[in-house]
């Protein structure tokens, strides 16, 4: 039998976009596995029980039925599938993306556009700090490490972030939302796939080429369009993550420090606390709040007999605000917290492949950002609001510069 949840008849896909956090503690208390009518899915919030799917693909697979994911990226990814098919589509990302190939590669391109934005955004005084800052250090940064910096503008990377978030979040299956997803992405495979078709014709199997695309273009064999339908879902994907958590986590973590000016002033007076500032920033408010996940038959959670075949999306974001996991003070941020790793990149399997890309941009945008500005501080006109339940984080960021 399945166990009676709470009644959450009432909750609205509007309520989980201006703030979730207080069902969200709600659910944690009374049912931290439960189903949610809006969403037509089951939510596990709590941190034992997203930490335990999380670590077991065989009771909570990737693969989902009705998996917005899958619709809204054109087929399956290494986020939807387990096991070897998950690897094979994650290997070509490895060589990329790996902590010693950021390390090798990046931090002075990081440095090179967070400066260029700070110049330019410097005399004005003020700045909305989302559109004119972490947004274009975070696409511009990942349109490098990809191979794209030559095929695609900030813009775009942003307007196409924005149409696979709007269809990957759509559970509610909004046709609105997967009109504006699925143009974002045949717009997509319409500009990487003349990349693929030269990094085709330029490799051989003796000299396979470097570079990201060139990866991706070997990693499986046959015609190209039977290379791009294997590939392009998962490099959707890292378009995806790798705008939301570098990007809007920077505006969430520079927001919270400069709630906070006796925090900033530790962060000024040692840098090594600037790693510290972003995890905590990431806890706080996951960038990407929600993994989707399938259920076995048979699956039982938080003492609940999950229906098989159901849709389940594991809270990351709630989870890192449990109490039972973080103590009295989950709701608060806080530096100076004992440090422990949080659940805003998973655990287990399907670990982010982003992670320290994400990490090793935050880090240097932040210290960049407010060593620029030792007078930095949110502008008492515009309050910022966060939105979002899935990808949260404020929508705007005004602050006074000098």
């Amino acid at each position: 039998m399945i166990a009676p949840a709470v009644d959450l008849s009432g909750i609205t896909v509007q309520q989980l976009e201006a703030d979730p956090y207080p069902i969200y503690a709600e659910l944690r208390a009374s049912a931290p596995v439960a189903y949610m009518p809006c969403l037509d899915t089951w939510m596990v919030t709590s941190w034992a029980t997203v930490e335990a799917a999380c670590v077991d693909p065989v009771a909570f697979p990737a693969t989902v039925d009705r998996s917005p994911t899958d619709r809204a990226l054109g087929g399956v990814s290494m986020m939807t599938t387990d096991g070897e098919p998950a690897r094979q589509r994650r290997r070509p990302f490895d060589a990329t993306l790996r902590p010693r190939a950021i390390e090798a590669t990046m931090p002075a391109t990081f440095e090179r556009l967070c400066r260029e934005r700070l110049d330019a955004i410097a005399p004005a005084g003020r700045a909305d700090l989302v559109p004119e800052y972490f947004e274009p250090v975070s696409v511009l940064s990942l349109a490098h490490v990809m191979g794209l910096a030559d095929a695609v503008d900030g813009p775009t990377l942003v307007r196409w972030f924005n149409g696979l978030a709007a269809g990957v979040s759509n559970y509610e299956g909004d046709p609105a939302k997967f009109a504006f997803c699925d143009q974002v992405s045949a717009e997509i495979d319409s500009a990487v796939a003349p990349l693929f078709e030269a990094a085709l014709a330029d490799a051989s199997p003796a000299e396979p080429g470097d570079g990201l695309i060139s990866h991706l273009v070997q990693a499986v064999e046959g015609p190209l369009e039977h290379r791009l339908r294997f590939v392009l879902p998962s490099l959707k994907l890292v378009l995806l993550g790798g705008l939301q958590e570098p990007a809007h986590g920077g505006a969430t973590i520079a927001e919270r420090l400069l709630r906070h000016p006796d925090q900033v002033a530790a962060v000024r007076a040692d840098p090594t606390l600037v790693p510290v500032a972003v995890e905590e920033g990431l806890r706080w408010t996951a960038p990407i709040g929600n993994l989707l996940r399938g259920v076995a038959p048979g699956t039982r959670l938080g003492g609940v007999d999950l229906p098989a075949e159901a849709r389940v999306i594991l809270v990351v974001a709630s989870a890192n605000r449990d109490a039972e996991a973080w103590g009295p003070t989950a709701d608060r941020f806080d530096i100076g917290r004992p440090r422990k790793a949080s659940l805003s990149f998973a655990v287990g399997p399907h670990y982010c492949i982003g992670h320290y890309f994400a990490r090793a941009q935050l880090a240097v945008a932040i210290r960049m950002l407010f060593d620029r500005f030792p007078r930095l501080r949110l502008d008492p006109a515009d309050e910022p609001v966060y939105r979002g339940h899935e990808y949260r984080s404020p929508k705007s960021l005004r602050v006074l510069l000098d």
